[in-house]
C-alpha cells in the first residue's frame, strides 16, 4: 500500500510539472489571484506582458502591488463582485511602460470548490500588432481614397469647364487639356505602383534570379537619372567598386528599386546637394555585423544611396515604408511622388531575402540601405 501511494504521489508530481510547463509555454498570459487579490499563480508570459520583475516570485504578492493598470484592477472588481457562474469579462487594456501593448484581457471566476477559496483566472492576449494592423488599413483606405481623389477631381473640373465653351478658346483648351493629361497620367502612375505592390506582397511577381553585377546596374540608374539630378543641381555620384561579388537578384526589380532610391534622393536634396552610390561586401550577419573574413568569403552586398537632403524626423523613419505615408505631404506632391515608392522597394529587398535600413538626420540628409545576398551564397544557403 505503501508503494502504491508513493507511486501515484510521483505521478501526480508530474503531473503538476508537465502542467507548469504547458502553462508557462502559452504564448497568452496567465494570471490567477485569489478572492483577495494575491496572485497564486502567474505564468512567464503574463511577467513580460506587465513587465514584472524578472527572477522574483511573484505568488503570495498583491496585484495592486505588482501593477498600476486602473482598467487591470477594475475588471477584478467586477469579476469577483459577480455570482458563481458570472460570464467572463472581456475587454482591452493599454499596457506596457517601455512598449506601448494593446492586450485583450479576459477575466472569469473559477468553479468553486469546497476545500479551496474562491480564485480567479486573467488571460491576457497580446492584440498590439493586430490593432497596429487595423490602424495601417484605416489609414491606407484614407490615403488612398484621398490620392485618388485629387485627380479626379482635377481632371473632372476641368473637363466641366472645357464642355461649358473653354473648348473653343484655343489657349485656354490647349492649357486645361494639358492639365488633365498631367493628372490623368499621375493617376495612372498610381495605379501601376499599386498594382506592382500588390503583386509583390502576395507573390505573384516571379523573379528570374541570376548573378547581377552590381557596379553595372549602378552604373545604368545612375546614367538614367542624370540629366535629372542636373536640372535639379545635385552632384549625383556613382561610387561603387567593380571588384565586388556578383549578387542573386532579379536585374528588372533590383534596377526599379535603385532607381526609386536613386530618384528619391534627388528630389528631396536641395540645388548644390550630392547623392552618392556605394556598396560593400561582408559576411555574418545581413544586420551589418561583419566578420573577419569578409574579403574572403563575402555573403551579403549591401548598396547604399546617401543624400544631403532634408532628412526625416526620427519618429518618422519607422512609418517611412508604410503605403503612402509622407512626412511632408506638400513637398511629396510638390515633387510628384506617389507615396509608394518605398514601400515597393522594401518588398523588392525582401522577396530576395534580404534587408532595407533607413538613416537620417534633419538638414544632414538620408542613406537607404539594400542588404542582399551574394550569388553563391544565396543558392547555398537555400539547399
Amino acid at each position: 500500500m505503501l508503494q502504491r501511494i508513493l507511486a501515484r504521489r510521483a505521478e501526480e508530481a508530474k503531473e503538476v510539472h508537465r502542467l507548469a510547463d504547458v502553462i508557462d509555454g502559452m504564448v497568452e498570459g496567465v494570471l490567477v489571484i485569489d478572492g483577495d487579490g494575491t496572485v497564486v499563480l502567474a505564468n512567464t508570459r503574463a511577467e513580460e506582458l506587465l513587465e514584472l520583475p524578472r527572477g522574483e516570485d511573484h505568488v503570495g504578492r498583491s496585484l495592486a502591488e505588482l501593477t498600476r493598470h486602473p482598467d487591470l484592477h477594475e475588471m477584478v472588481r467586477l469579476v469577483r463582485a459577480e455570482g458563481d457562474w458570472a460570464q467572463p469579462i472581456v475587454q482591452e487594456v493599454s499596457a506596457g511602460a517601455t512598449r506601448s501593448l494593446t492586450l485583450q484581457v479576459t477575466a472569469s471566476r473559477l468553479t468553486p470548490r469546497e476545500d479551496v477559496e474562491r480564485r480567479f483566472v486573467l488571460v491576457f492576449h497580446d492584440i498590439s500588432s493586430i490593432r497596429r494592423l487595423e490602424r495601417m488599413r484605416r489609414d491606407f483606405v484614407a490615403n488612398v481614397s484621398h490620392e485618388l481623389r485629387t485627380p479626379l477631381a482635377a481632371i473632372g473640373g476641368y473637363t466641366e469647364t472645357l464642355l461649358g465653351g473653354a473648348v473653343d478658346d484655343p489657349e485656354k483648351a490647349r492649357r486645361f487639356l494639358g492639365i488633365i493629361e498631367r493628372h490623368s497620367n499621375r493617376l495612372g502612375r498610381l495605379v501601376d505602383d499599386l498594382l506592382t505592390l500588390s503583386d509583390l506582397e502576395l507573390g505573384r511577381t516571379a523573379l528570374r534570379r541570376d548573378a547581377q553585377q552590381v557596379s553595372a546596374l549602378s552604373a545604368a540608374c545612375c546614367e538614367t537619372l542624370r540629366a535629372k539630378a542636373e536640372t535639379a543641381g545635385v552632384a549625383l555620384e556613382n561610387a561603387v567598386s567593380a571588384d565586388l561579388p556578383p549578387i542573386d537578384a532579379d536585374a528588372d526589380r533590383l534596377e526599379q528599386a535603385l532607381l526609386n532610391l536613386i530618384d528619391n534622393a534627388i528630389k528631396y536634396t536641395p540645388s548644390g546637394g550630392r547623392v552618392r552610390v556605394s556598396a560593400r561586401a561582408f559576411t555574418g550577419d545581413p544586420n551589418g555585423a561583419a566578420s573577419a573574413d569578409t574579403a574572403a568569403h563575402p555573403t551579403w552586398v549591401e548598396i547604399a544611396v546617401a543624400d544631403t537632403g532634408l532628412g526625416v524626423p526620427e519618429e518618422d523613419l519607422g512609418r517611412l515604408t508604410e503605403r503612402f505615408y509622407r512626412v511632408d505631404k506638400a513637398r511629396s506632391r510638390e515633387v510628384g511622388g506617389t507615396g509608394l515608392g518605398l514601400a515597393i522597394v522594401k518588398h523588392i529587398v525582401q522577396a530576395h531575402g534580404g534587408r532595407l535600413s533607413i538613416d537620417s538626420v534633419l538638414e544632414k540628409g538620408t542613406t537607404v540601405r539594400m542588404v542582399l545576398p551574394v550569388h553563391g551564397a544565396a543558392r547555398g544557403a537555400e539547399r
